[in-house]
C-alpha cells in the first residue's frame, strides 16, 4: 500500500471513530438517560365506575334454556338500554351458581327462582326489584306428576320409585316434596329407589311423559303451559299432590349496582309490559308483567326451610 492510500485509510478510521463517539453521545444524552435511583410517582389511575361497565345479567331458565335464552337476552338488552350500559348475559345450570355469582360480584342482576330467593334473601347484598306475574298470578304452586296410567295415586306409592328433581334450591321442583317426606319421617335417600336432578322443570316434566322416571315435582307453570300449547303431553300425566302457593321467581340485584341505577332498573321492569317491542319476549317466557315484590309470598318456603334446619 502506497503512502497516499495509507493516509486515506487512517483518515477513514478517524472519521468512523468520531462518528461512533458522537452517535453514542446522542443515545446517552440527558433526554434519554434513565436514573434508576430516582423514584417517580406513578400516574393516578381513575377509579372504576361500576355503572359504566357492562351490565351482567345472570339467568338459570325454569323452562327449556334453548327455547328461552333469546327472550332473556331481549329483556337484558332492554334493561341495559335504560341505564346506558352494554349487556353481558350469563347463563348457568344450577340456581346455586347464579346466587353465588351475585353474592361474589360476578353478576349485577339475576333472575332467581322462588326457592333460590327464599334460601338467599337473608343476605344484605341481595335486593328484590320485582316479581313475575304469570297467568294472572304473582305466585305459583308445585305439582307432583306421574304417568296417568302408572297406578300411582299418592306419595306413599312413590316408595322405591325413581324421581326427577329439578334443582336442590327449587321450591316447586324439590323443597316441597322433601318437606312432605319429612312429615312421614322419610328422606329421599331412604324413600326413593333412585333420584336425579334435571336442572329444568321442562326436562323433569318430559322425563315423566317419556317414562324415564316414575314421578317428578314441577312448577305449575310448566303443566299449565303444556295444557295450552301441548295438550297431548298434559293428558299423559296426572297430579297426585299440590304444594302451598308461593311467590314466583323475582328479579334481584347485587351490591355492585348503585342505588340510582337500582331505581331505574326497578321502574324499567315494572313498566316493561307497556312496550310493544317487549311483548314477544314476555310472552315467550309466559310472563304477563313484572309486579312490585311481596316478601310475604315467600314465607311458605322459608317456613319449610326453617323446619328442615330445626330437624337437623
Amino acid at each position: 500500500m502506497d503512502r497516499k492510500s495509507l493516509r486515506f485509510v487512517c483518515l477513514l478510521i478517524i472519521v468512523m471513530a468520531v462518528w461512533g463517539l458522537t452517535g453514542c453521545g446522542f443515545f446517552l444524552s440527558k433526554s434519554k438517560y434513565i436514573d434508576f435511583e430516582k423514584v417517580e410517582t406513578p400516574p393516578a389511575i381513575a377509579a372504576v365506575n361500576a355503572d359504566s361497565q357492562a351490565l351482567r345479567v345472570a339467568i338459570s331458565s325454569v323452562l327449556l334454556p334453548q327455547e328461552t335464552v333469546v327472550h332473556y337476552r331481549s329483556i337484558a338488552n332492554f334493561l341495559g338500554a335504560q341505564v346506558d350500559r352494554p349487556v353481558i348475559l350469563i347463563q348457568r345450570k344450577s340456581y346455586a351458581e347464579i346466587a353465588l355469582l351475585l353474592l361474589n360480584g360476578g353478576a349485577d342482576i339475576a333472575f332467581f327462582s322462588s326457592g333460590e330467593y327464599a334460601n338467599y334473601s337473608g343476605f344484605d347484598e341481595i335486593e328484590m326489584l320485582a316479581a313475575q306475574q304469570r297467568m294472572g298470578l304473582p305466585y305459583h304452586q308445585g305439582y307432583i306428576i306421574v304417568a296417568k296410567d302408572s297406578g300411582i295415586s299418592g306419595i306413599a306409592d312413590l316408595k322405591g320409585k325413581t324421581v326427577a328433581f329439578t334443582d336442590p334450591l327449587s321450591y316447586s321442583g324439590y323443597t316441597f316434596l322433601v318437606h312432605m317426606l319429612r312429615q312421614i319421617n322419610q328422606t329421599p335417600e331412604r324413600f326413593f329407589g333412585r333420584y336425579i336432578y334435571t336442572y329444568s322443570h321442562d326436562n323433569s316434566f318430559r322425563a315423566v311423559v317419556n317414562r324415564v322416571v316414575d314421578a317428578a315435582p314441577v312448577t305449575s307453570l310448566v303443566y299449565d303451559r303444556a295444557k295450552q300449547k301441548q295438550p297431548d303431553l298434559a293428558e299423559a300425566v296426572k297430579i297426585i299432590a299440590v304444594s302451598p302457593p308461593a311467590g314466583t321467581g323475582p328479579v334481584v340485584v347485587g351490591k355492585s349496582v348503585s342505588p340510582g341505577q337500582r331505581e331505574i332498573l326497578r321502574k324499567a321492569l315494572l313498566t316493561m309490559h307497556e312496550s310493544p317491542y317487549m311483548k314477544p319476549a314476555l310472552q315467550g317466557l309466559s310472563i304477563d308483567r313484572f309486579v312490585p315484590p311481596q316478601a310475604e309470598l315467600y314465607e311458605p318456603i322459608r317456613r319449610m326451610l326453617r323446619e328442615k334446619r330445626e330437624q337437623l
